[in-house]
């Protein structure tokens, strides 16, 4: 069959006047695709995917992420496939002077005809391709062919593997991956060969949007934007523009025009003095701002995000073009200044600055919302997550170097929650090569994403890779037997091209060669530390599963957690949908074994549950669910709370002064263990819950200390003082009846800041309020538990802070504790979207989860500890629900079993 005879058809319409710019998109569901031998077709979709195109054509009978169709579905990557469709371009449109077609992002090494002649090919997925199709078009009723025939990249890493004269590792990742090698040779989504939190799904399609443009000499591109508090009384706003030329412009202008909140602040300008240079011009607008017609865009937590219109309009002898776009005014600093100026061996500080303020950095690290780039821009699924994150007191998310670069939806999102982006360029835990024709399409690459990224008031951080300073100076590969090669090959890429792109495009934000990395000091170490994970510099990925997750005498005091996590199983219900029931009987089964990425996971996984919780002496795999949430909810609430107190800690050898904890991580791509908060049905995961106490803006931290020793810390992101006071509650765990409580004195909780507020030994303070938890420091130990809260010190006494637990003991080693009742005593409707849950208990509860099979909302509290005997929960929905539909299962941690 002639592919150009059954592709569908597009006409591009014509138009009674020539317009400045003229576009027509090719984005369809008519396209046609056909693999190599021409044994598989079907009507596509772009942007689309080749894998989501055989699901809808029925080609793949089932959903990949069904048990083991990671494997079963491999041969689509390993064959080349081909996307065609047609068109008609009427010959009134000839008198524009340019005509292009423009893909802004292929998967990945391509070849594209128009009408049969090669117009140009790929070979980077984060890359926008222009191609001039002026002396290939056909007119009036001649049909247009355009065809991309995408390559496998299976076979297409293997090539460069063995075309490449020296050979760059990691060879392959873990076996454990069921993925693909030599990944790192492609610029493609690094993780589409495998993850140990996602399949390998190597991906191939039109994965964006494809367009015919047509102008007449030159085409208004890319905007950036500088804010800087210029005076007491001004912003100056710079705005660079970029323009697409093929001759020089005479007798042209520019008019810039913000809508501030009073009214259009305007200027105009002539254009442009400088040359089409390689087919470019660049020129500059500065436009001041009086403070007192715009406020200033803040991170979430410490005030508003306002958003302003910025329209550029040009004006030629031709034609008129404009571009808007909605910026902020805020400033955004990285802070790295000698902690004490006389003793430079303490090290330097790491953190962020908005505005003027200290910002401790609160939040999590994004993956891709979907493992297929066809999926991944589903703006409902990006804005579920990010109010999610905001839900729950986030202040940054920093988007992980394995991935992509994110859509404009996303950072738009960011921009309106006051989510502060932490932008990882797409390098990610391997070594990749740094020869001539790897470098170019690169620094294509990161100015292409700059320029599209930049005015993003959101974004305040660019960083060059995911961990390949650490892998290399550690010798994770081998790489220490030709060390001089890899480290040339690390300069030449992160800082002779990467570095110098990002400094050339964007003056206004800090950029990392790494992370974990030191930072200027790693700088000063010709960028590869010899310790890039020093305590005294920069940022720290902290992980460890053979010790207790719940002791912090393990954990690091660093200037900046950027990643730490623990695993967890999904919902059950999520699942069911990717198993059969059989899959789900035993813990764990071989299906269950093969969705486990991380070498040693359900080992580590189920070490960490053995050595702090009661496991039922025939466990299913619903309890292990419950269990691994527990574990995993805890572990991050212990970690979390131990980097924001230390906020203001300074230990004599330069260790402390922690400024920011993103956990690993917020989301997942399939359902399966991994360290996400959020599994991959939108389901909230415990860990999830117990971030919107440990992110509260005002929490109080107790903890009884190695050295037996109580302390008790108030943290406050607030930026006015505040008067509080706290209470301590004691609890036997025969009772949920207080045996006494404490109540402190008042205390100035200080601004934006962490105080230590009581440090005590613990035995010698408990004995002195209560007797009743025993005699021996045993029985003291496993008998009795704190509960804590702080309180506004006014009349009301309002709630200043989450509550908070000290729990002496591991819950398989208390003793007293009677497992409750807990059960529905009423549920009913206030409103449609929201559903009231009143639960009653014969005694304390612990970890108390309500579990539902809807999606489309949270509970206000999940996971939670159960003092008082009735306590009522409000499950809030995105849309309508009706009573009848909602199903809800009580699970709450056991400590006798029948």
């Amino acid at each position: 069959m002639r592919l150009d005879v059954v592709a569908p058809v597009l006409f591009l319409l014509c138009l009674s006047a020539v317009s400045a710019v003229f576009e027509l998109p090719l984005d369809s569901s008519r396209w046609r695709f056909t693999n190599r031998n021409s044994s598989i077709s079907g009507m596509g979709r772009v942007p689309g995917g080749v894998y989501t195109d055989l699901r809808s054509n029925g080609v793949l009978d089932e959903d990949p992420f069904r048990r083991y169709n990671d494997l079963k579905y491999r041969w689509v990557s390993e064959d080349d496939w081909t996307y065609v469709t047609t068109f008609k371009v009427n010959s009134s449109l000839e008198s524009f002077n340019k005509k292009y077609i423009i893909f802004d992002g292929i998967d990945t090494f391509s070849d594209i005809y128009l009408n049969k002649k090669l117009i140009g090919s790929t070979n980077n997925m984060f890359v926008r391709y222009t191609f001039s199709v002026e002396e290939f078009l056909k007119y009036q009723e001649q049909e247009n062919v355009l065809e991309v025939i995408i390559k496998s990249p299976i076979r297409m890493a293997n090539y460069f593997f063995n075309d490449y004269s020296n050979k760059i590792p990691p060879f392959c990742v873990p076996k454990e991956y069921n993925g693909e090698c030599h990944v790192n040779y492609l610029r493609k989504m690094q993780s589409s060969f495998g993850w140990d939190w996602g399949p390998a799904f190597p991906s191939v399609g039109v994965w964006k949007s494809v367009r015919i443009v047509m102008f007449q000499d030159n085409l208004l591109e890319d905007i950036k934007t500088e804010t800087i508090a210029a005076n007491t009384s001004h912003w100056l706003l710079k705005t660079d523009i970029y323009i697409q030329c093929f001759e020089s412009i005479s007798n042209a202008k520019f008019k810039l025009a913000l809508n501030t909140e009073k009214s259009i602040i305007s200027i105009e300008q002539n254009c442009c003095n400088d040359i089409c240079v390689k087919n470019e011009m660049h020129t500059g607008v500065e436009l001041y701002v009086p403070k007192t017609d715009i406020n200033t865009w803040w991170p979430n937590g410490y005030g508003e995000q306002p958003l302003y219109n910025l329209s550029i309009e040009l004006e030629t002898k031709n034609d008129i073009q404009s571009k808007t776009i909605s910026i902020g005014f805020r400033t955004a600093e990285l802070i790295q200044e000698q902690i004490d100026k006389n003793d430079p061996k303490l090290g330097l500080s790491f953190y962020f600055k908005i505005n003027g303020v200290p910002i401790f950095a609160k939040g999590t690290n994004y993956i891709p919302a979907n493992i297929f780039p066809e999926n991944m821009n589903d703006e409902n699924v990006i804005n579920n997550l990010l109010t999610a994150a905001k839900q729950v007191h986030m202040n940054t998310i920093r988007v992980w170097g394995g991935g992509v670069y994110e859509s404009d939806i996303f950072y738009k999102i960011c921009d309106k929650l006051g989510i502060m982006v932490w932008q990882d360029m797409m390098f990610a835990c391997n070594m990749y090569p740094a020869n001539q024709q790897f470098l170019e399409t690169v620094e294509i690459e990161i100015k292409q994403q700059i320029r599209r990224l930049q005015y993003h008031p959101s974004i305040i951080l660019w960083a060059g890779n995911n961990e390949n300073e650490a892998a290399l100076r550690g010798n994770w590969y081998g790489t220490r037997n030709n060390y001089s090669m890899f480290a040339s090959d690390y300069i030449a890429l992160y800082v002779n091209t990467i570095k110098k792109i990002v400094i050339e495009e964007d003056k206004t934000r800090h950029f990392l060669v790494s992370s974990p990395t030191n930072g200027l000091k790693s700088e000063e170490e010709n960028y590869i530390a010899e310790n890039p994970y020093s305590a005294l510099y920069g940022d720290v990925h902290y992980y460890n599963y053979e010790v207790n997750s719940w002791s912090s005498i393990f954990f690091p005091w660093t200037r900046f957690a950027s990643e730490y996590g623990l695993q967890s199983l999904p919902a059950y219900q999520t699942l069911q949908k990717a198993f059969d029931i059989n899959d789900l009987i035993t813990f764990p089964s071989p299906a269950l074994i093969h969705r486990q990425h991380q070498p040693l996971g359900y080992g580590f996984m189920l070490y960490q549950i053995e050595i702090n919780l009661p496991v039922p002496p025939k466990p299913t795999v619903s309890d292990y669910v419950h269990l691994s949430q527990i574990v995993q909810a805890r572990a991050m609430r212990i970690q979390t709370e131990w980097y924001r107190k230390h906020r203001n800690t300074l230990l004599k050898d330069g260790r402390g002064l922690t400024m920011g904890a993103l956990y690993w991580q917020l989301n997942d791509v399939w359902q399966a263990p991994t360290w996400s908060s959020i599994d991959y049905d939108q389901r909230w995961k415990m860990l999830h819950y117990s971030a919107s106490d440990f992110f509260s803006p005002i929490i109080i931290v107790p903890e009884l200390e190695i050295s037996n020793n109580l302390t008790i810390y108030i943290v406050s992101d607030s930026l006015v003082d505040l008067e509080v006071i706290f209470n301590v509650e004691i609890y036997s765990w025969k009772s949920d009846i207080p045996l006494t409580t404490y109540i402190s004195d008042t205390i100035l909780l200080k601004n934006n800041s962490a105080q230590l507020i009581l440090n005590e030994n613990y035995f010698n303070w408990l004995n002195a309020i209560t007797e009743k938890c025993g005699q021996s420091k045993d029985q003291q130990i496993r008998s009795c538990f704190l509960h804590t809260k702080l309180y506004y010190n006014n009349i009301n006494m309002t709630e200043a802070s989450p509550s908070n637990y000290m729990f002496p003991s591991t819950f398989n080693k208390i003793i007293g504790y009677e497992t409750p009742n807990i059960s529905v005593s009423r549920i009913w409707q206030e409103k449609k979207n929201q559903i009231n849950v009143k639960l009653e208990s014969t005694g304390i509860g612990l970890f108390v989860w309500l579990n539902v099979t809807q999606t489309d909302g949270n509970f206000n509290e999940n996971g939670f500890v159960m003092l008082n005997k009735t306590k009522t929960v409000k499950y809030m929905s995105n849309k309508d629900i009706s009573l009848k539909q909602f199903n809800l299962e009580i699970e709450y941690l056991r400590t006798k079993f029948i």
